[in-house]
């Protein structure tokens, strides 16, 4: 018979080790917001100058243009004369520097969220169950939250990752699992024998 007491356990220190490992995350190396990198500016509404007269176009010129979309940025306008017409522009890099931020900070993600899961997948495998019985029940907890963090660490920053990587990744994941899969069942399977 399935003791429901022990699924419990189970299910509430992997659910809180996951949690934890992503807290942990966060205190330790923040998400970047993106007004830390994009200053928002007031610009006029409608390209009327005020007398009411269209404003004239501002000739960005094709090397400016071009060394801007290099720079995967786009040209904004900066300054405004006093019939609040365009005067001034320049090539606005902000959105680019925040994606390479957030693409550091994913990976990042991975790493510590990586780290931690192993060390919980090894603490719930080595505690010793002979024992404590409830130590097998704590161990089961840290094994399953270790695999949960390791999933959405993995999950959050897959995309950050090189091409390369992410098959090698996954592989290692899941032969972890087969391993963790073979060592937990071989050892419920010599428990019944005795």
């Amino acid at each position: 018979m399935v003791d429901v007491r022990k699924i419990i356990i189970i299910f509430v220190i992997a659910v809180l080790f996951a949690v934890l490992v992503f807290a942990v995350i966060e205190a330790v190396y923040p998400q970047p917001k993106w007004e830390d990198y994009c200053k928002s500016r007031a610009y006029p509404t409608e390209k009327q100058c005020i007398t009411g007269n269209v404003c004239p176009e501002i000739n960005v010129s094709e090397t400016d243009r071009k060394a801007c979309d290099d720079k995967k940025g786009y040209i904004e306008y900066t300054d405004y004369d006093s019939n609040n017409c365009p005067a001034k522009y320049e090539c606005n890099i902000c959105q680019n520097e925040f994606n390479l931020a957030q693409e550091k900070h994913q990976r990042y993600v991975f790493y510590i969220s990586a780290i931690l899961s192993l060390i919980a997948v090894f603490i719930g495998m080595y505690l010793p169950a002979k024992t404590n019985t409830l130590n097998e029940w704590i161990g089961t907890g840290f094994m399953l939250g270790g695999t949960f963090a390791l999933f959405f660490g993995t999950l959050t920053s897959f995309m950050s990752l090189d091409r390369y990587a992410r098959p090698i990744v996954i592989f290692l994941e899941l032969a972890l699992v087969i391993f963790i899969a073979y060592r937990k069942i071989g050892n419920l399977r010599e428990d019944k024998k005795k």
